[in-house]
């Protein structure tokens, strides 16, 4: 009887919210309307090498079914001048990535919808990791358990691609996320592969409150398989209004 009474308190604690209402309040928190600021990549080896990458960064919300991103390149020399430009759409229309090379002087059109996007500048977060929010149109998702880790009370939701060509873009066969049940935040994922053997774990280290909005200023990304680590800091933050002419092509290339 006991353990019955146990099933039937935890079916009905996890029906008092659900996966989408989740999503939706976690989304709130991140819709800043401008954000800009600097950013500073460390590739962090098996063995403790480090790589580190950094560039200035703007986003901009166009509407609640785009959002328009800006990444331009400072260090290493190497890739100085280096610009990325993405248009990510959350309606189901495919995401657009634009790449200015200054060496050619050229912008190349990159194709985000094969092998997850690619791999971020090297790291261990592909650049659909960074456009989370546009799954919401090809993924399942499904609220399958509470936790409390630390003291820290989270919903944990499973998602996982709509169809095998989705999975098999994203190259993962599902998702656990872990969002505080304080505000909805997302702080945890874990990728799972075919094998549903764990294979990277994506976590929010620090964030910034921006009323009502909250940042995340540093992220990290570990491959549990090989040992690398991406660690991800956001500094210099503003929030003015960036101008939309910053999310072209033209300024791609003269920036």
């Amino acid at each position: 009887m006991k353990v019955i009474l146990m099933s039937m308190w935890v079916s009905t604690s996890l029906q008092a919210i659900t996966a989408d209402e989740i999503l939706e309040g976690f989304s709130k928190l991140l819709a800043i309307p401008t954000i800009s600021g600097s950013t500073k990549l460390e590739l962090i080896a098996r063995n403790g090498d480090v790589r580190v990458v950094e560039a200035r960064v703007y986003q901009k919300n166009i509407s609640d079914a785009q959002s328009n991103s800006l990444f331009v390149f400072d260090f290493p020399p190497a890739v100085r001048g280096t610009g990325l430009l993405l248009h990510s759409y959350f309606d189901g229309r495919e995401n657009n990535m634009w790449m200015y090379l200054p060496a050619v002087r050229r912008i190349k059109r990159v194709a985000l919808e094969s092998s997850g996007g690619g791999y971020f500048m090297g790291s261990d977060f592909t650049y659909r990791d960074l456009i989370y929010n546009d799954y919401n149109n090809k993924m399942g998702y499904e609220l399958v358990d509470e936790k409390t880790i630390d003291g820290v009370d989270y919903y944990v939701v499973k998602a996982w691609g709509k169809s095998l060509k989705t999975q098999q873009e994203d190259g993962f066969a599902y998702i656990l996320s872990y969002y505080l049940k304080e505000n909805l935040f997302m702080m945890r994922r874990e990728y799972f592969d075919f094998n549903e053997d764990l294979l990277k774990v994506y976590q929010v280290e620090e964030v910034i409150p921006l009323r009502p909005y909250v940042y995340p200023s540093k992220i990290s990304m570990t491959n549990v398989q090989n040992g690398h680590k991406t660690i991800i800091t956001f500094t210099e933050v503003n929030t003015e209004e960036i101008p939309d002419r910053y999310f072209t092509t033209r300024f791609l290339q003269n920036n």
